[in-house]
């Protein structure tokens, strides 16, 4: 009798057992014995340190676009996020004489991530305090890297809203001129140009002064939720025409990253760009984003606006999504200006997708985007406007657990409560002649 032995992957060893020619007809047979080892048993392909890298690769490149569209102000946010919270990491991990691998790794990122969500005109304190809020409370507090139950710099972010909201409820914004990108301020108000709602033609097309740096212009998120509250006098004939020609920019400026906002909002093309790299890599599931902005699309074509009739009466249109003015589709190019005048786009392609705080199975995952693209909408218009996408993911952190309850994968023979299914077997009856 031979005896061979192996080990696989996982903490299983195999030990295979030939028997000799006593067994059954004389032929040799093979015993394979499973002899249980240390979990896990199943290993993914990806280790924590790519995962952690290539999401770190991917916020950088969206940093370096908010660096380009509003300046080294932009670049000292981002900078003093990631050293708060390095910094907050490494004191940690020294006090409780933990080793700090990965944990630093993914400290880094939440920094950068806590940055991406800060406009670039803050103050100093407001991205060390967030990152700190990042690491200590959210991180920390729930043992550490990997025990986390909401995503750490959305929590931070928040955190920072409910302390500084003067500063970061404004709703208007600077975002650097054509001629002066990267180098330009937007902190020097004596370079900055107010341009007045109804004047501003565009990022290309306007003209700057001879000492301009930089365009201040209504974020437009706040102009679409001046809509739905009836503030905004846009008329009872037309008011998304009304809207999209005196109240917002071209649409295309969402999209290239050329209005106010955070520092990581506001390039959709580059959000676009590093999501669809994640999901190339196999990090970021195609469900997140595209059930996200399904859901979210879905929900700007549906919730009312308010139209103004004068004293004091409202119109309230349900569906705008569906509006035709002048036979020109003006709802469609309202839900566009909805799904990328915010923190949406930042928040499926890079915060909501953290491995640590998402669901586990595919269909849990398309469950959670679309809650974040309707809840992001819905608050939006009726909720906390700057913090819109960060409350609706970590409202939908917090259902993870019972989302990853009803979507699991169910083994074989079990039932809907999970427990065993029994199976008898009747006895052979004896058929008789």
């Amino acid at each position: 009798m031979s005896r061979t032995a192996g080990r696989i992957s996982g903490g299983f060893s195999v030990s295979d057992t030939v028997l000799g020619s006593a067994d059954r007809g004389g032929e040799a047979g093979r015993l394979t014995l499973w002899a249980e080892g240390t979990s896990p048993h199943i290993h993914s392909q990806h280790s924590d340190r790519q995962i952690v890298s290539a999401w770190t690769l991917a916020a950088g490149l969206v940093a370096c676009c908010g660096v380009v569209l509003f300046g080294f102000a932009a670049l000292r946010v981002i900078v003093l996020a990631v050293a708060s919270a390095s910094a907050c990491e490494g004191l940690l991990s020294l006090v409780t004489l933990e080793r700090s691998g990965i944990g630093a790794r993914y400290a880094a990122l939440t920094g950068l991530l806590v940055g991406l969500t800060l406009p670039a005109t803050v103050p100093w304190y407001v991205p060390c305090v967030a990152a700190f809020a990042a690491v200590v409370p959210a991180t920390w507090m729930f043992g550490g890297f990997g025990h986390c139950l909401w995503q750490p710099a959305v929590v931070g972010r928040v955190l920072a809203q409910f302390l500084f909201a003067g500063t970061l409820s404004a709703t208007s914004g600077p975002v650097l001129s054509p001629g002066r990108l990267l180098v330009g301020s937007v902190t020097e108000p004596a370079s900055i140009e107010m341009i007045a709602p109804g004047q501003y033609r565009g990022w290309a097309e306007t003209t700057r002064g001879p000492r301009t740096e930089a365009f201040a212009i209504d974020r437009p998120i706040w102009t679409a939720r001046r809509l739905a509250s009836g503030d905004l006098p846009v008329g009872s004939t037309a008011p998304l025409t009304t809207l999209t020609r005196d109240f917002l920019p071209p649409w295309e400026d969402t999209v290239v990253g050329s209005v106010p906002g955070g520092i990581g909002e506001t390039c959709t093309i580059a959000l676009i760009v590093v999501g669809l790299y994640l999901v190339y890599r196999g990090y970021l599931r195609w469900q997140i984003p595209i059930f996200g902005v399904a859901a979210a699309a879905i929900a700007a074509a549906i919730l009312p606006i308010r139209v103004p009739l004068g004293n004091g009466q409202f119109d309230v249109r349900w569906l705008p999504g569906s509006i035709v003015e002048r036979e020109w589709p003006v709802g469609a190019l309202y839900v566009l200006f909805c799904l990328t005048s915010g923190g949406l786009m930042l928040g499926l392609f890079l915060l909501a997708g953290d491995v640590l705080s998402r669901p586990l199975t595919a269909r849990g995952q398309a469950l959670f985007a679309a809650g974040i693209g309707a809840l992001t909408i819905a608050m939006q218009s009726f909720g906390p406007v700057d913090t819109a996408a960060y409350w609706a993911i970590l409202i939908m952190n917090t259902f993870v657990p019972l989302i990853d309850r009803m979507t699991r994968r169910r083994p074989l023979g079990s039932g809907y409560a999970g427990r065993t299914t029994r199976l008898t077997r009747e006895p052979s009856r004896q058929v008789t002649s």
